[in-house]
């Protein structure tokens, strides 16, 4: 096989262009690059030139199409010279840029710069290392001043980013501003609806699935929205996921949060996602689509996992409202069949026979729980739909006793915590001291101190939260009135639906119980949402609660007397089943055994007659 010559070889004209290059205009084009490499390779009589091209990538990425296929023709020998227009060209980051050159001296590359004046058959360059530095600056100094802008436009309450969420519409009047896209704000809204009835997630993206409704990426390119998302294949296909993303939105209840991720790394554009602490949040800047309340709600139910028992397709709706009043712990649902009899309905102690702390049962049956959550809706609706004004004052005042209390207790606790703190202080000065002396040994000396320091650390973590509940106490506000519009949105009290359950219910207190059977008493504390666990006066009573007491007293009334016909008529069979014994008797046809039965039992019969008239006897006498 003939050797190639150093003619034959080929001479790579490399060209790239980055999206913030294309802001400097013409002079750096794909197309301008050409020509001036063109022009110099003629000029300076290079033949056998090849373009290697890389369009929209920027400087700080070295995995490129163009210049891995040059790369591959160096390392093959195919390639004498390198030419590039500058050398910001071939990339902007120093050390990447040295490991190219490094391969192109390895394999006997030339490499030119033609506008730099870099040319390696003239020898080493010592500015062309700077030039490295300066380029690789360049991009480090225009990311900064992105950054700037950003935070500045972000501060303002301005958007950076054009993408819109499902359910808006960039405005055309406003530049920047969100309009509500009224076709996917009722899918919205049905979603979070669906929800708060107690469907899964995955029961929901079946039922959009089934109608058929076009997903958010189908829904913009069928309104001509930019589509944001990867190729697919079906336009109805509602994931579990994306409806997950679509509840955890909080800009649905009208609050514009900017600055969700941060750029970290301005070589390798890796992001993370920030705090909240590090976010900018306007309250009301968008439209809502769901109410605060509606969005909140939703929050509090997705964060508790929910199982279906095997008997059934859903899981039970109490699930993650009902918590020990002992542990502290939330109470798991129970449905199973019981010796194949019956099927056990309730809820227990998930700390229950724990290995690590053992509580105990707090069995509750759903049924009763149910029914007690039901009748105290029922009787604060009504009791603030009837005295609505006093019922505002009985929840301010209930609620400022309860917070004075409280506060003073945390400052009781932070007070208490500084002092030990301080005492932790001089307690560890004195530990050096001892220990510069020679008085406590280092063994002793590093056991004490990591105690020290690990109680002032918790003391510390102790402190700040006791500080942040006073002071979220101090501008807590009374949300009464948010409560009175959650009562008047419902007409029916008279079942306990799952919205209602989820609306009303912020969580339910199970005591133990005491006593066995029908004697058995137990206590249930009831929080609801805005208030706590408020109490209407005891001498209020609701037509509902009327209402009860008559069925009660009806039921109670209707068992009594299918108990006295019961009676009446096992009377009557044991009075028939005894004369039809007197005449069998009297006929002479009772079987031996049966006359044997009866001779014991008038034995039996006068025995009990003789023993009773003995004690009278006795008792006359004394």
């Amino acid at each position: 096989m003939k050797k190639q010559t150093e003619k034959d070889k080929l001479t790579a004209l490399y060209e790239r262009l980055s999206h913030d290059d294309e802001r400097a205009g013409e002079s750096v084009s794909i197309e301008n690059q050409k020509r001036i490499l063109e022009d110099y390779a003629r000029k300076n009589g290079f033949s056998n030139i090849r373009h290697f091209t890389d369009d929209g990538i920027r400087g700080t990425t070295f995995k490129r199409p163009g210049l891995d296929a040059m790369l591959d023709e160096i390392r093959a020998g195919n390639v004498a010279t390198v030419i590039i227009k500058d050398q910001s060209r071939i990339g902007r980051d120093v050390v990447e840029v040295g490991l190219l050159k490094r391969t192109f001296d390895e394999y006997h590359v030339r490499f030119i710069a033609a506008n730099d004046n870099l040319d390696t058959a003239n020898g080493f360059d010592i500015m062309s290392i700077f030039r490295d530095v300066i380029n690789e600056w360049y991009v480090a100094d225009t990311s900064r001043k992105i950054k700037a802008v950003f935070k500045s436009r972000m501060e303002k309450g301005l958007r950076c980013s054009v993408s819109v969420c499902y359910g808006y519409r960039a405005s055309k009047e406003e530049k920047g501003e969100w309009i509500i896209d009224e076709e996917a704000a009722t899918v919205v809204r049905r979603i979070f609806q669906s929800v708060l009835a107690g469907e899964t997630i995955a029961s929901i993206a079946k039922e959009l699935r089934a109608e058929k409704i076009p997903i958010p990426s189908e829904h913009w390119k069928r309104t001509g929205e930019p589509v944001r998302a990867a190729k697919y294949a079906d336009p109805y296909a509602w994931s579990a996921t994306t409806i997950g993303y679509i509840l955890k939105r909080p800009e649905y209840m009208g609050r514009k949060v900017l600055g969700k991720t941060i750029c970290e790394n301005y070589k390798t554009k890796s992001s993370r996602k920030t705090a909240p602490e590090e976010q900018y949040i306007f309250e009301g800047a968008i439209p809502a689509i769901v109410d605060v309340e509606t969005w909140q709600t939703v929050q509090k139910i997705r964060e508790t996992v929910r199982r279906a028992p095997k008997r059934q397709n859903a899981p039970n709706r109490l699930t993650g409202l009902l918590y020990c009043a002992d542990c502290g712990s939330k109470l798991t649902h129970r449905y199973n069949l019981v010796q194949g009899k019956w099927i056990e309905d309730a809820f227990i102690c998930s700390g229950y026979r724990h290995l690590i702390h053992d509580c105990t049962m707090h069995h509750i049956p759903t049924a009763k729980i149910e029914a007690a959550i039901l009748a105290v809706i029922q009787r604060v609706s009504w009791y603030v739909r009837h005295n609505e004004k006093e019922f505002t004052e009985r929840v301010r005042e209930a609620s400022d006793q309860n917070q004075e209390k409280t506060v003073k207790e945390c400052k009781q606790k932070i007070s208490k915590a500084q002092k030990r703190h301080k005492e932790l202080d001089g307690l560890v000065k004195k530990l050096y001291e001892g220990n510069a002396t020679g008085k406590i040994p280092d063994k002793h000396f590093t056991r004490l101190l990591a105690e020290y320091d690990e109680e002032q650390t918790g003391l510390e973590t102790s402190r700040a939260e006791w500080q942040k509940q006073i002071e979220s106490w101090n501008a807590d506000k009374l949300k009464t009135d948010q409560f009175i519009q959650l009562v008047k949105r419902y007409t029916d009290f008279s079942e306990l639906t799952t919205p209602m359950l989820n609306e009303f219910i912020e969580k339910v207190i199970v005591h133990e119980g005491e006593g066995r059977g029908n004697d058995r008493r137990q206590r249930i504390d009831i929080y609801l949402n805005f208030i706590g666990a408020f109490e209407v006066p005891a001498h209020i009573i609701t037509p509902a609660e009327v209402e009860e007491q008559r069925r009660q007293q009806e039921e109670q009334e209707a068992k009594e007397a299918r108990s006295k016909e019961l009676e009446k008529a096992r009377y009557e069979k044991r009075k028939a089943e005894k004369r039809a014994f007197t005449a069998k008797k009297k006929a002479g046809l009772l079987t031996p055994e049966e006359l044997e039965a009866e001779e014991k039992r008038l034995a039996h019969n006068r025995e009990r007659q003789k023993e009773w008239r003995e004690k009278r006897r006795a008792a006359q006498a004394a």
